[in-house]
């Protein structure tokens, strides 16, 4: 018995037009299928490792989560391991996303490191191993 690895990581999205356009049309993700579950709908982009980004659209009220990026015990932000990380953090800016840890080296951790928002306010990490 053992864990194989991520199979997808859920966001619940604020705004449905500009989520899908940011994973699909700036980070370029092959969209997959959606699933209409009645009360919410699944879309799915699915990342060159095969796992996936679940966008979670609900059907009713919810309300906003106002938490912190450094809140004790919550989920702080997905890690996309990238090439040309100056090219993706030119793309992304380009695009009218902003960087609010820019583009970096790392020596610490090894790796070129920056993070920005999506649309629904979940944080995104960009990462390339120093060569």
């Amino acid at each position: 018995m053992h864990i194989n690895g991520i199979d997808h990581i859920q966001i619940v999205v604020k705004d449905r037009d500009r989520s899908l356009s940011f994973y699909q049309d700036v980070l370029g993700l092959a969209r997959e299928e959606d699933v209409d579950c009645g009360d919410h709908l699944l879309r799915y982009f699915r990342l060159p490792g095969g796992q996936r980004i679940e966008l979670n659209e609900y059907l009713y009220k919810v309300d906003d989560r106002q938490g912190k990026l450094n809140d004790r015990g919550a989920y702080r932000h997905c890690a996309l391991c990238v090439s040309g990380i100056f090219d993706w953090e030119r793309r992304i800016t380009e695009a009218g996303y902003t960087f609010h840890i820019p583009v970096h080296e790392d020596q610490a951790c090894g790796v070129y490191s920056g993070l920005l928002l999506d649309p629904n306010g979940v944080e995104i990490e960009l990462i390339e191993p120093l060569k």
